[in-house]
């Protein structure tokens, strides 16, 4: 897919919910749920794959996980369940987190669900023997209190970093901001927790993100980017092709 604009995620598109997935009974031990997907962007070269996704009450069954995937719950909860200890992490409505790829874990689902998705599954990356860490990484604000200053003199926590350093996620803040007109480096999903960001086109257009907005940027997008009061961000990154 070469768009080269910002795209912005709507909690729920235009037409969700009119198609239902295929599912089977084997990704399953309880009954069949009914799921839908929405695809904002596709890219199967790099395994970059974001959207909207929804489900009914269900049990998977339990595996290691197929990739990485960050998720932010729009509505509902869900609990993950460690299959090697029993121990089960929930997580809760406006949160995000990561399953880290080979984490051996068990999706259990009371009641409705609906997310936005941001799936990391690189052709040429094998299956871990073991995951980057044996749990969800809760990647939110309101748990993740620390942050650590960078060299342009923003605050970034980075949560969570797969095998091969190609995808990311975290937290970033910054109370003033006015970059030039700049060829984005990589592939991002930003999520406005607080405060607002505005995107510069290279024709002068505006577009002004507050809290709530969801948004992806692809690599090569050309923007200005300008914060001018404090503004906390939650981001999940993929690394493109060397340009």
């Amino acid at each position: 897919m070469s768009v080269k604009k910002i795209i912005i995620l709507n909690t729920k598109p235009a037409k969700f919910g009119e198609h239902t997935d295929e599912l089977t009974p084997d990704m399953f031990v309880s009954s069949l749920p009914v799921q839908h997907s929405h695809s904002y962007y596709e890219n199967d070269d790099l395994g970059l794959y974001i959207g909207v996704w929804d489900t009914t009450e269900m049990i998977e069954t339990p595996a290691p996980y197929a990739d990485d995937e960050f998720m932010t719950i729009i509505e509902g909860a869900v609990e993950i369940k460690n299959n090697n200890t029993g121990k089960i992490e929930t997580v809760l409505a406006d949160e995000s987190f990561v399953i880290p790829r080979g984490y051996d874990c068990q999706w259990h689902q009371q009641g409705y669900l609906r997310k936005f998705y941001i799936i990391s599954a690189h052709p040429d990356e094998e299956m871990p023997a073991k995951p980057v860490v044996e749990s969800i990484v809760y990647v939110n604000d309101k748990r993740n209190k620390a942050f650590t200053m960078t060299s342009d003199g923003h605050h970034k926590k980075e949560l969570y970093v797969d095998h091969y350093k190609r995808f990311s996620a975290g937290i970033w803040y910054c109370n003033i901001l006015n970059t030039p007109l700049m060829e984005y480096p990589d592939n991002e999903f930003l999520l406005i927790n607080s405060g607002v960001l505005i995107a510069i086109d290279e024709d002068a257009n505006e577009q002004i993100f507050k809290q709530g907005d969801a948004l992806f940027i692809p690599q090569g997008a050309l923007y200005k980017w300008r914060v001018t009061n404090n503004v906390t961000i939650t981001y999940a990154k993929i690394k493109g092709k060397p340009v």
